[in-house]
C-alpha cells in the first residue's frame, strides 16, 4: 500500500510542484520542506485518493521496519506523506545512497522550472550530482536513528571535488556503524580516509572503491571487522597495507580487485582466520614497466578462494590451509607448492587458456624471437599440451567431487582431462564448458583411451554435462568412453553449439545412440549445474 502511495504520488506531483519541493530542500534544508510541505500538498489531494490509511496506525518500531525493504531515497520522501510520518525514517538504521546519481528518481526530481534553471548554469549531469550531494548531507545531518547498522555510499563528480567524506565517515563512526560502504568516482587524487575509521570497534563489514587512499595509521584497531572489500584502491605503501591486516584479527572474507597502480609490489595476505578469498587483476602492466610481483596468502584457515590474475606475478601460498573450493585462472604458471594446495579440493573450476598453461614459456619465446629463431604455430600449441598436463598430473585430487572445465582458447585438452579423471577417485559431477570460447580454430584435439579405466568412472561419477557441445570426432569418442565406464551415472545433460537444426538433429540422435552402461541414466539436452559465484558465497 505504501508504494502504491508513493507511486500515485510521484506521478502527479511532478514538474514544478516536485522542483520547489527539491529547490526547499536545496536553499533550507530538511526542517523547511517539512514546514512547507503542508501548505503545498493539502490534505483534500490525497482524499482523492480514498484509501483507508491502515498502515499510519502501525506502531513507530513495525514502521521503521517496513521502511527498511524500501529504497532510502524513498524512504525519506514518506516525511511528506502527513505529520505521523515526519520523523519515521529518521529512525530507520540504514542507508543506502548506491547508484542514485545514475537512476530514473533524479531525472523526475530535478525537473520543471528548477531544472531549466540549473540547467543554464550546470550540465545536466553536474545538476543531479549537486543535487544528490546535498541530499546526503541533508538526510545524515537529519537522521536520528542510535545506532547506524549500514551506510553505503556512492559519489560521482566527475571533476568537481567538493565532497566531505571525512565528515560523512566521523558521523557514522560516532554512530557506530557496523557495515559501510565507499565507492568514490571522481577524476582527482585519491582521497584519504580519516584515522577513526580505523579504529572504529563496533565496524563488521568495510568496503572501499576506486578514489580511495587506504593510510593505515599505526595505531589501527578494527577489532570486530570480518568482512573486507578492497575495490580498486590506491594504498599508500606495503607497510599500509600490511597493518591493515595486521589490525583485522577476526577477518574472514576478503574481496580484492586491483590495479597496476596501485603502489603495491607484494600484495602480502596474513590473516589466521581468513576463510573466503576472491583475488582479481586482470588490468595488465605495461611492458616498459618491467615490474614483477608477487602474492603471497598467509591464512591457514583459508577454504574458498577465487583468483583471477593476469598480470606477471608470482604466487605462494603459506601454512598448507584446506582448500574446499576454488575457481582458479591464472597467467602465470604457480610454484607446486601453491598446487599441492589444492590437493584438498571438493569442488573446483579451471579457467584454461593459452595464458592460463603456457605462461612459463613466455620468457623463452621472447628470447626466442628476438634472436631471430622462428617457433611453429604447432610447436607451441604441443608446449601448451605438456603445461596442461602437469596442472592434471602432478597432483592428486582424492577429495574432489566436482570438477568445471571452461574452456576460453581451443586446446589439446582431452588427453589431460582423462589425468586429472585418474588423480580424482572420488568425483561426482563433471562440466566441460565451452561456451566462452574465442576464436575457435578447431585445431588438432588427442584421444587415447587409457589402459585403465579411472575409478570415479566406475563407482562415483552421476552427474556429467558438456555446453556447447561441437560432436567432433575426438568429442564423440571421448563421450563414448564416459558412457561406456560410468556405472553409477544419472544425468548427462547437453547444450548444442547450434549450427543449423539438421545437423542438431543429427548431433541428438548420435548422442542418443551411444551405449550407456547406467541403464537408469537419463540424456537430457540442457545443463543444470551452475557455477560458484563470489556474491553466493559472501552470503553464505
Amino acid at each position: 500500500m505504501l508504494g502504491k502511495l508513493l507511486s500515485c504520488f510521484s506521478s502527479i506531483h511532478v514538474g514544478l510542484q516536485v522542483g520547489y519541493l527539491i529547490s526547499i530542500l536545496l536553499e533550507k534544508g530538511i526542517p523547511k520542506l517539512l514546514e512547507q510541505t503542508s501548505r503545498r500538498f493539502p490534505k483534500r489531494n490525497l482524499k482523492s485518493f480514498e484509501v483507508e490509511d491502515r498502515i499510519s496506525a502501525l506502531p513507530d518500531d513495525l514502521l521503521v521496519r517496513i521502511l527498511l525493504f524500501v529504497p532510502t531515497k524513498y524512504a525519506v520522501l514518506t516525511m511528506i506523506l502527513s505529520k505521523r510520518w515526519r520523523s519515521i525514517w529518521k529512525m530507520v538504521p540504514e542507508l543506502n545512497y548506491l547508484e542514485m546519481i545514475n537512476d530514473d528518481t533524479n531525472k523526475v526530481i530535478i525537473g520543471g522550472l528548477l531544472g531549466r534553471l540549473l540547467e543554464r548554469f550546470f550540465g545536466r549531469s553536474d545538476q543531479r550530482r549537486q543535487w544528490l550531494l546535498r541530499f546526503i548531507d541533508e538526510s545524515l545531518q537529519a537522521h536520528k536513528a542510535p545506532v547506524l547498522e549500514s551506510l553505503l555510499i556512492e559519489v560521482d563528480t566527475g571533476r568537481q571535488v567538493d565532497v566531505d567524506v571525512g565528515n560523512w565517515i566521523k558521523k557514522a563512526v560516532h554512530r557506530r556503524v557496523r557495515e559501510l560502504g565507499f565507492i568514490l568516482r571522481w577524476s582527482a587524487e585519491p582521497t584519504r580516509l580519516p584515522n577513526n575509521l580505523y579504529t572504529c570497534d563496533t565496524l563488521v563489514s568495510l568496503g572501499l572503491s576506486n578514489k580511495v587512499l587506504v593510510d593505515v595509521p599505526s595505531l589501527a584497531c578494527l577489532p570486530s571487522l570480518k568482512n573486507l572489500q578492497l575495490d580498486s584502491v590506491v594504498y599508500k605503501d606495503e607497510d599500509s597495507l600490511a597493518r591493515l591486516f595486521l589490525s583485522c584479527p577476526l577477518l574472514k572474507k576478503l574481496i580484492v580487485e586491483r590495479h597496476h597502480q596501485d603502489n603495491v609490489k607484494v600484495f602480502n595476505i596474513k590473516a589466521p582466520l581468513l576463510v573466503f578469498l576472491s583475488y582479481h587483476y586482470v588490468e595488465l602492466k605495461p611492458h616498459d614497466e618491467g615490474i614483477e610481483g608477487s602474492l603471497v596468502i598467509d591464512s591457514p584457515a583459508l577454504k574458498k578462494i577465487f583468483i583471477t590474475d593476469h598480470s606477471r606475478d608470482s604466487y605462494s601460498i603459506a601454512n598448507e590451509p584446506r582448500l574446499e573450493k576454488a575457481n582458479i585462472n591464472f597467467l602465470f604458471y604457480p610454484d607446486y607448492r601453491f598446487r599441492t594446495s589444492l590437493s584438498s579440493l571438493m569442488c573446483v573450476e579451471f579457467v584454461l587458456s593459452y595464458a592460463t598453461v603456457c605462461s612459463a614459456l613466455f620468457s623463452f619465446i621472447i628470447f626466442i624471437f628476438f634472436i631471430g629463431i622462428v617457433i611453429t604455430y604447432l610447436r607451441f600449441y604441443l608446449c601448451v599440451v605438456v603445461f596442461i598436463a602437469a596442472w592434471f598430473s602432478t597432483i592428486g585430487y582424492s577429495h574432489l567431487m566436482e570438477c568445471k572445465i571452461i574452456l576460453v582458447h581451443d586446446l589439446d585438452w582431452l588427453q589431460p582431462l582423462m589425468m586429472l579423471l585418474q588423480n580424482s577417485p572420488n568425483l561426482k559431477v563433471l562440466l566441460i564448458d565451452k561456451t566462452f570460447l574465442q576464436l575457435a580454430e578447431e585445431l588438432p584435439l588427442s584421444w587415447n583411451q587409457p589402459s585403465s579405466v579411472p575409478g570415479c568412472l566406475s563407482t562415483h561419477l552421476e552427474i556429467f554435462e558438456w555446453r556447447e557441445y561441437e560432436g567432433r570426432n575426438e568429442e564423440r569418442e571421448f563421450i563414448n568412453y564416459i558412457f561406456a565406464n560410468s556405472e553409477c551415472l544419472k544425468r548427462a545433460g547437453f547444450s548444442l553449439k547450434s549450427t543449423s537444426n539438421h545437423k542438431d538433429r543429427k548431433k541428438m540422435k548420435d548422442l542418443e545412440s551411444m551405449y550407456r552402461v547406467s541403464a537408469s541414466s537419463q540424456l537430457l539436452f540442457s545443463t543444470h549445474v551452475e557455477y560458484m559465484s563470489v556474491s553466493d558465497e559472501l552470503r553464505a
